[in-house]
């Protein structure tokens, strides 16, 4: 790959040097927005967050799972240093190359991480819809993994700056945290934001490819409308147990994300209405149906039993806290995990008694294309 812009020279640089020294940081980009944030942590570890209770008063990157286990815990990156786009003096890129500090932490190994076969995803869903036909849940997410080799001249700098200029809707980030390892990805699901005294989420569901008609004029199954459905009545229980009702619900309406068009709902409410309930608020909805299912502990103890890889932070959610009183999280899809020779690309599909299970897999094969193409098209 080529570098996508000689002013982010500098920015790369940086890049460079936290993924050899094993530094932690993140970098993003906000929807619609073209500032590229980067968050350094040099001189301290990350922080293992042991609630999501614990966030209300702290300022920085935060990263979830979508399952907590030994292995996959909610860190907390808190910035030492703070750049906006390529702004980043020589003296800080210097000192970085000589930081050993993280240098011998064990990264997380692919060696745990095997391609899902074709096969192996279509028995899955077929036992999703026996599992739904038996009334155990009404909606599941099944995701698979697939291994690639990395190109000789790849470089992740370079990847994450073209899909933050292919991707202007999305949010597009990557972050190394030598407990995590390094993801890179261009998420289309807000989960939940947070500024200007206001909160929002969204239901997504649904999915085909784009083509070149007009963004109102694509039609959907019953299947992907029931599936869009579900995730808005269960935003709205979530919303209801908290005895929140004046909120402002816009939907469904087509949303197009990269090669993709989803249906989109988005809900709009007072912070106030949260009191000191964000925590509590953000366990009720992840995961939600679009990467989980319904109802939520069933559908996520039948992945667990299923899913024969780790989805680890795939399906989690990831973003900036509390950074100038707003907060951007967003539900990790559309992403890769980084190794030394090769990347893990992660995908799913939500499954109900109308899928089809080949259908089900081209779906996945197409979400992957949104990084995969970008990856082969600049080697």
């Amino acid at each position: 790959m080529t570098l996508s812009n000689n002013k982010h020279q500098s920015l790369s640089n940086l890049h460079l040097s936290c993924l050899q020294q094993n530094i932690p940081f993140a970098s993003y980009k906000l929807p619609l927005q073209s500032e590229i944030i980067t968050m350094v942590q040099h001189q301290s570890m990350p922080e293992k967050i042991e609630s999501i209770q614990y966030i209300n008063n702290k300022s920085g990157f935060l990263i979830a799972p979508f399952f907590e286990t030994e292995k996959n815990n909610l860190y907390f990156l808190t910035p030492e240093k703070v750049f906006e786009n390529s702004q980043i003096d020589d003296e800080f890129l210097q000192s970085l190359a000589s930081n050993f500090l993280f240098k011998n932490i064990v990264k997380p190994s692919k060696n745990e991480i095997d391609t899902t076969t074709k096969e192996d995803f279509i028995q899955q869903v077929k036992h999703a819809k026996e599992a739904i036909k038996d009334g155990k849940f009404s909606k599941v997410v099944l995701s698979r993994v697939k291994l690639e080799k990395l190109h000789n001249n790849f470089n992740a700098s370079d990847l994450f700056l073209e899909l933050s200029t292919l991707y202007p809707y999305a949010f597009v980030y990557m972050i190394q945290l030598p407990q995590v390892g390094v993801w890179i990805g261009a998420s289309p699901e807000p989960f939940l934001i947070i500024a200007d005294e206001k909160v929002q989420t969204v239901s997504l569901a649904g999915t085909q490819l784009a083509t070149e008609c007009e963004i109102e004029n694509y039609n959907w199954t019953n299947k992907e409308i029931e599936e869009q459905g579900i995730v808005t009545s269960y935003v709205e229980k979530a919303l209801h147990s908290f005895s929140i009702y004046d909120y402002v619900l816009n939907g469904p309406y087509n949303y197009k994300a990269a090669n993709l068009i989803h249906l989109k709902s988005s809900f709009e409410f007072k912070l106030n209405d949260l009191g000191q309930n964000l925590g509590n608020f953000i366990n009720a909805l992840h995961p939600t149906p679009s990467v989980g299912g319904l109802p939520k502990n069933a559908a996520r103890d039948f992945i667990l039993e299923y899913e024969k890889h780790n989805r680890a932070y795939y399906t989690g959610f990831l973003g900036p806290i509390n950074m100038h009183y707003k907060s951007n999280l967003f539900v990790n899809l559309r992403c890769l995990q980084l190794f030394e020779t090769q990347f893990a690309l992660y995908s799913g599909a939500g499954i109900t008694l109308a899928s089809n299970p080949e259908n089900e897999w081209d779906e996945t094969n197409n979400k992957m294309k949104t990084l995969m193409n970008v990856i082969t098209q600049n080697p």
